[in-house]
């Protein structure tokens, strides 16, 4: 509201000033004076009345007001003059309230016009708004479309470089993936040899402690027996004292008897435990050389087959440089080639395109009309076959990645007149794996320069830009 007050303030002073002059009427519409009282008979008055223009209507709310005037006449007045008093009195207020009527419905038609003009106003002010905030929306849109545009490039673009990214990130596990297998493969191989020799320890030691226990089992069975017969022979010693001393020299006899057999027996199993230690420790011995032999062949393997996987890499590695080589030296005999094709095909294009001027200069002689449609024809002619010489050409230089079979891409170049790109390889479109899309903008790159078109047909102050598809066989 204040900014419409501020936008057209003479309206606003306007509309002001009308409606206190319809205040101002209202008020003077009133009959201010007070109600005459009723005369006595033996008082007469007399009102003196205004022309007779008085009864005409008026041109203002102030005219409209009758103006009455009480003049004491002299006493001498005769008294049926009050009537024709009450009368004119009463003529008066009937024209007073026509005039009021009047001014009334003058009043209500004056509102009528300016309250049509306020509406009319209101209206064009309404559809003066209306036409700007459709205005408005109208480049809400454009700017809304633009932006989507815009976001929609940059999104594409973005796509681009995730895909890009996805693709280097993926060769980076395939990488990471291989060496944490050949790590792992050494890892395993030298568990199985820790466990080997785990195992050829465990089975020494196992070796080792049930001969122990065989040695202290029969180490006990022997004091036992030693216990026992020394327990026996004290048995005996004593029932042979009780004997007769005719049994003493018997006794001794027998005594010195067992004694030497006992001690032969000990004799004999003291050789026999030296034996026993023998081969326990020739045991030990050949079990040793057993498990350093073992392990030494462990070690012998475990060089070798490090050795055959240095050998192996080396190999690897020499066949991959080799190859290498071979590629490059392969990739400059193409570029050799294409280079020389490329400079054969310019010096027939020379000749193609003196021979091509010189009967256009001919046939420009004959019929301007007919030249100009065939030099049409002879340029799209020529812009089309310079663009299948471009596809041979970049497919000649195209290394197809695998398991592309079918996969298509569309890409945009521009190309300089001297057969370079410029700008790089945009790709709008394609339907492969990464690798595929990386393969097409590398054979464009790996073929510049691209061949060029006849010397009439070259670009006039700019580079041509063009869209060119490659489909996978």
């Amino acid at each position: 509201m204040i900014k419409l007050l501020s936008k057209h303030p003479g309206a606003f002073i306007g509309a002001v000033i009308f409606h206190l002059l319809i205040a101002a009427l209202f008020i003077l519409s009133f009959d201010w004076a007070e109600k005459p009282q009723e005369i006595e008979a033996g008082i007469p008055v007399s009102i003196v009345l205004p022309d007779a223009n008085a009864l005409e209507m008026p041109s203002s709310p102030a005219e409209a007001e009758p103006k009455e005037e009480f003049v004491e006449e002299p006493p001498t007045e005769k008294p049926d003059d009050s009537a024709k008093k009450a009368e004119q009195l009463e003529k008066n207020k009937l024209a007073a309230l026509a005039s009021k009527a009047t001014t009334e419905k003058a009043l209500k038609e004056k509102r009528k016009v300016d309250k049509k003009l306020k509406e009319q106003k209101l209206a064009k002010k309404k559809a003066e708004k209306l036409a700007e905030q459709k205005k408005i929306e109208k480049q809400k849109l454009a700017d809304a479309k633009k932006a989507e545009q815009k976001a929609a490039e940059e999104k594409k673009v973005e796509k681009q470089k995730e895909e890009e990214l996805e693709a280097r990130q993926k060769q980076q596990r395939d990488k990471e993936k291989a060496t944490e297998k050949e790590s792992e493969a050494k890892a395993e191989k030298k568990r199985l040899e820790k466990k080997a020799a785990k195992k050829i320890a465990e089975e020494k030691a196992q070796q080792e402690a049930e001969e122990k226990q065989a040695e202290e089992k029969a180490e006990k069975r022997r004091k036992e027996r030693a216990e026992a017969r020394k327990e026996e022979r004290r048995k005996e010693k004593i029932e042979e004292k009780k004997k007769a001393k005719k049994e003493a020299k018997r006794k001794a006899a027998k005594e010195a008897a067992e004694e030497k057999a006992e001690k032969e027996e000990e004799e004999k199993k003291a050789k026999e435990r030296a034996e026993r230690r023998a081969e326990k420790r020739a045991a030990e011995k050949t079990a040793k050389e057993k498990v350093e032999r073992a392990e030494r062949a462990a070690k012998a393997k475990a060089e070798e087959e490090e050795k055959e996987e240095a050998e192996k890499a080396a190999a690897i590695k020499a066949a991959k440089a080799k190859k290498e080589m071979a590629k490059k030296l392969a990739d400059k005999k193409i570029r050799d080639e294409s280079r020389r094709k490329w400079e054969e095909a310019q010096e027939k294009e020379k000749a193609d395109a003196a021979t091509a001027t010189a009967e256009a200069r001919k046939k420009a002689a004959t019929a301007s009309a007919a030249n100009k449609a065939s030099s049409d024809k002879a340029r799209n002619g020529a812009l089309n076959s310079w663009g299948s010489k471009v596809e041979r050409h970049v497919r000649r230089h195209w290394n197809q990645a695998a398991s592309s079979s079918g996969s298509v891409a569309k890409v945009r170049i521009t190309v300089s007149n001297s057969g370079y790109i410029t700008g790089g390889v945009k790709v709008l479109s394609c339907n492969g794996s990464p690798a595929f899309c990386a393969s097409v903008k590398k054979a464009f790159t790996s073929a510049e320069p691209l061949p060029r078109t006849e010397a009439k047909y070259r670009f006039k102050n700019s580079d041509r830009t063009f869209t060119m598809m490659l489909k996978s066989n």
